[in-house]
């Protein structure tokens, strides 16, 4: 794995835990990258609620719900 995207998962693991929160990611173009890294993290699951690959506008308007009007003037890799 980059060194550097690691590093920066650790990161947001560290801020995530010491705030308690979590996160869930809707990913497009990276294809599962952001949820890997931060999976790769031990104790991942005090963090990392889930995550998706929501690649097509089909798929962000049926399983996001983001409707065309706040998509205009972006592409669907947004």
């Amino acid at each position: 794995m980059d060194t550097e995207i690691l590093r920066l998962a650790n990161l947001t693991a560290d801020l995530l835990i010491e705030t308690n929160q979590t996160i869930g990611i809707a990913e497009s173009s990276s294809g599962g990258l952001i949820s890997a890294h931060l999976l790769a993290i031990p104790g991942a699951s005090k963090f990392f609620m889930g995550g998706s690959v929501i690649y097509t506008r089909v798929a962000q308007r049926n399983l996001l719900g983001v409707n065309d009007e706040e998509m205009e003037g972006l592409r669907a890799s947004t």
